[in-house]
């Protein structure tokens, strides 16, 4: 019965490994984060709680009972704590969406917790019996995989080290002009136009996707870099203060596009002012700033700038605005010294500000009213980003996966309205990552959806009451994307509409 409950225990800790290790690569390796979503899973989603709670009332009575001497008793307990180890959290599945993908860094991870595991169970296996011992280690397995991502830290930072020498010295060997791009969204839009309007005149590299850390432009430079580049442009993120200035001090850019600043990443930054100060390190190195000055955080950026040129960006009839941009009928109108230069469609997912800091750009550059006038028609939305296409049933379908932003979404439940005529239908499991600010975001969306006239499908637990409550109770709850796609195709047909808004990978509850 013992080796049975030792062998049970191993399997468990197995299995619950394998599913943090797949969080941990989800939430970029970053020590807490399986901790972080175990604790989300608790608190939001039934009956989690009550499996903590009795995880923790196992350990203790399995514990007790084991150093009194009642083996057979702490065996029973022992294997009840490993079935729940092995379940925890549920229903989230151990190769679930995204999947894991064995990278050197995961193989590397999975061997740092089992090492982690087995000195754990060793350690407890002195003090109680190895089958107890082990059901303690495998129910512990978030906060294993959490530990070995801090102890591989170090390690880590070295490898990255070793990739971000080389693509640097590329860098000072091809000898691009640099443009740097951040913002609390928008990014990858702002430098995909920004590509595309110089693509006529110059060689041009953009950084892939959302490549916008150290690991991402260190691949940048590495593999899309060629000698015949002439401009570089990049987007920069940021978790932490300090991340972009530590960007900057390698990719240094001649100038620098600051976009929209808000509160994504606010439960990391911890505030607003700290998000602004973050995301203004791109300017300390640049030669000129763009800067979307219709937000007053941006604006203030701007007066105490120091940079030899500040571009100044904004809706038309604005003060002192070197670009302005304006909607007219479905078209984004760019006006530059007072002077209309061109227009864009105003396709899904094109939004103005994006437009108007990526021609401020171009011609900080040097490239001429001209020559942006002719791209201007080129530009478009990146995938997943308000993206437009129709079902075979007629139904339209707006893509607003990759957004997680209150102002996205709200262009995109315009988008919706305008392009549907039947019945529209928003899917969403909200937004994250808003720290204070997420519950009061969400109940708001929740709430123009319903002003709007379509049906609010919530998708999962992590912001289903936030959102239930915004929408008045008159939302559709569904568990996850495949129950919502179900819903679709048995409830909107041709005429219809359908915006799905963000997308959650499964560790969120």
């Amino acid at each position: 019965m013992t080796f049975t409950a030792i062998l049970l225990g191993a399997a468990a800790t197995a299995i619950a490994l394998l599913r943090w290790l797949r969080v941990a690569q989800r939430e970029h390796y970053l020590a807490g984060s399986s901790v972080t979503a175990a604790w989300r899973w608790i608190r939001v989603r039934p009956p989690n709680g009550a499996l903590a709670l009795l995880v923790v009332a196992g350990i203790g009575a399995a514990v007790g009972v084991d150093i009194a001497g009642h083996s057979a008793v702490a065996i029973v307990a022992s294997c009840l704590l490993v079935v729940i180890a092995a379940v925890f959290p549920w229903p989230m599945r151990v190769l679930g969406r995204p999947r894991l993908r064995w990278t050197r860094r995961a193989v590397t991870l999975l061997t740092t917790s089992v090492v982690i595991a087995g000195g754990a169970a060793a350690a407890l296996g002195s003090a109680m019996s190895v089958a107890v011992a082990m059901a303690v280690v495998a129910c512990a397995a978030p906060a294993i995989v959490d530990g070995a991502a801090a102890v591989a830290s170090p390690f880590e930072r070295m490898a990255l080290e070793r990739h971000r020498r080389k693509a640097e010295a590329r860098l000072a060997r091809v000898g691009p002009f640099v443009i740097a791009v951040t913002g609390s969204w928008g990014k990858t839009s702002t430098k995909n136009h920004i590509r595309d309007l110089l693509a006529g005149s110059a060689d041009v590299v953009a950084s892939p996707a959302s490549y916008n850390n150290t690991a991402g432009l260190a691949r940048t430079m590495n593999e899309h870099l060629t000698d015949s580049t002439e401009v570089l442009v990049v987007e920069m993120g940021m978790y932490r203060p300090g991340e972009i200035r530590e960007l900057c001090s390698w990719v240094k850019p001649n100038i620098a596009v600051i976009c929209a600043v808000g509160p994504m990443h606010l439960e990391r930054a911890g505030s607003i002012d700290a998000i602004v100060a973050g995301k203004a390190e791109i300017l300390e190195r640049a030669d000129a700033a763009v800067l979307w000055v219709d937000d007053p955080n941006l604006a203030a950026l701007a007066d105490a700038a120091t940079v030899s040129k500040v571009w100044s960006v904004g809706a038309r009839g604005g003060d002192r605005l070197d670009v302005e941009v304006e909607v007219v009928a479905d078209e984004v109108i760019v006006w530059v010294a007072g002077g209309q230069i061109g227009a864009c469609p105003l396709a899904a997912g094109v939004h103005p500000a994006n437009v108007g800091c990526a021609v401020a750009a171009a011609l900080a550059y040097g490239a001429t009213p001209r020559q942006i006038a002719q791209r201007l028609p080129t530009l478009s939305a990146p995938p997943h980003r308000a993206t437009v296409q129709s079902s075979d049933s007629g139904v339209v379908i707006i893509d607003d996966t990759f957004n997680s932003n209150p102002a996205g979404a709200a262009a995109a439940l315009a988008t919706l309205g305008r392009l549907s005529s039947g019945r529209r239908a928003v899917v969403t499991p909200g937004m994250v990552e808003m720290g204070a600010l997420q519950d009061e975001q969400n109940r708001e969306l929740a709430e123009a959806v319903v002003a709007s006239g379509a049906t609010l499908v919530v998708v999962g637990w992590t912001n289903r009451r936030q959102l239930v409550t915004g929408a008045n109770g008159e939302a559709i709850v569904v568990r996850d994307r495949e129950d919502a796609r179900r819903w679709v195709r048995g409830n909107l047909g041709e005429g219809d509409g359908v915006l799905w808004e963000n997308d959650l990978p499964d560790h969120y509850a």
